[in-house]
């Protein structure tokens, strides 16, 4: 994809750590989803981009005031590949037969929701059990009810009648993180970070580039706050303040990445904001439409005085 000048490509075509030998055919009967941004025409990028976006952040994450997370390598790839069980899915989007409109990520039904982070936490687990944990930790957050108010929150869509599925997943994960705490703690190398208070550290740090990422790819321009996110190991924490000022152009404060400006730029796609008759007209329009690229840049509060904003 192309950048301008000092702009990071943060867009990928697949970015699974274990390719599944699983054909879209299976997903035929399921709900796809992806990001929607509701504009007209319609906004569309997938989770998988969101994700990696996230882990780019991360691998940026760090500066004088902002410890750097540690283990890095682990942090960065859960980070990046804490949505990658969406991937499937996003081969063929899906329409609501209720309303003829994409399914967006937040209206997945939760029985499809637990069965795509399982997928992917196992794919994480398979390359790297410390990443493993804090996808497993952000997983079980999402169906954390303190969390609904968050955009993107899982917990926000569950039904009353499907509460005993997010229930029981919950309590499939919570055995699942406890083995594996039990597995880190006895290999040398990584016992120094099971640390109760480093993985939680670490967890917030993954939600709120989660949320950050989120932010930039729903695109809604508005000022806005990310509560609780580590400064250091130590339980010190911050609220980041993001607020626009200017075209593709916000400011962070405290601004918590090692370069400053932070230009990047996310993959997306434009279609017909209509109704849809079914999966297969929305699938030959999605695949027909030609991606383009969303710039951003980011600045630290201080930085930003006279500065120029990104285009699109």
């Amino acid at each position: 994809m192309c950048c301008g000048a000092g702009e990071i490509p943060v867009s990928l075509e697949s970015n699974a750590v274990c390719g599944d030998n699983v054909t879209t055919e299976r997903f035929a009967r399921k709900r796809p989803t992806l990001i929607l941004r509701q504009t007209d025409p319609i906004i569309v990028i997938r989770q998988t981009d969101h994700a990696f976006l996230s882990g780019f952040f991360a691998r940026e994450l760090g500066n004088d005031q902002f410890e750097r997370p540690e283990p890095f390598p682990s942090f960065c790839l859960a980070a990046a590949e804490h949505d990658n069980g969406w991937q499937e899915l996003e081969l063929a989007p899906g329409t609501d037969p209720k309303t003829f409109t994409p399914y967006s990520f937040m209206t997945v039904p939760t029985e499809e929701h637990i069965s795509l982070y399982q997928r992917g936490i196992e794919r994480v687990l398979k390359a790297d059990l410390y990443a493993g944990l804090l996808v497993i930790s952000h997983c079980m957050g999402l169906y954390d009810r303190a969390h609904a108010t968050i955009p993107g929150y899982s917990a926000k869509y569950v039904k009353s009648q499907e509460q005993h599925l997010a229930n029981d997943f919950v309590q499939r994960l919570r055995l699942q993180q406890l083995r594996l705490k039990v597995d880190l703690r006895n290999d040398l190398s990584t016992r120094p970070f099971t640390d109760e208070k480093l993985i939680k550290a670490n967890v917030q740090r993954l939600e709120a580039l989660d949320r950050l990422s989120l932010l930039f790819c729903l695109g809604t321009g508005e000022d806005s706050s990310i509560e609780g996110v580590p400064v250091n190991d130590d339980g010190k924490e911050v609220d980041w303040e993001i607020r626009a000022a200017g075209l593709g152009l916000f400011t962070i404060n405290p601004y918590p990445f090692r370069r400053d400006p932070l230009n990047f730029a996310i993959l997306a796609r434009r279609i017909p904001k209509r109704r849809y008759i079914d999966d297969a007209d929305l699938q030959s329009v999605v695949a027909a439409a030609p991606f383009f690229n969303i710039h951003y840049s980011v600045r630290s509060h201080f930085a930003s005085s006279g500065s120029q904003a990104a285009g699109f």
